[in-house]
């Protein structure tokens, strides 16, 4: 996969890399799973049952899993900031991730 990248992201999926506003983020193999899927899917809300076929397959896990593995990338991406983060959850439905203005 080529690398993406925007004014706050930098994702590259060969090196297993990602840096938030120039700065190095570690993430799991799953972390980076999801984050390549959301980022993958740009704009588009994903549902959790949707998200758990495309970053688990076959081996599954639940919904709740999703929304525990959202929060760690929501941390280590965001910082906690209350400001318009990357990963929105559209309500009742799943999440979607918002690519900054460029």
């Amino acid at each position: 996969s080529p690398v993406y990248e925007n004014a706050s992201l930098h994702l590259d999926p060969l090196r297993h890399r990602v840096r938030v506003h120039g700065r190095e983020v570690a993430l799991t193999a799953t972390e980076f799973r999801l984050l390549t899927v959301l980022v993958q899917n740009a704009g588009i809300v994903l549902s959790l049952n949707r998200l758990v076929d495309l970053v688990w397959g076959e081996e599954g896990c639940s919904v709740e899993n999703v929304r525990q593995f959202i929060s760690y990338l929501r941390k280590k991406l965001d910082g906690g900031s209350s400001q318009r983060q990357l990963i929105e959850t559209v309500k009742e439905f799943g999440y979607r991730y918002n690519p900054p203005n460029q």
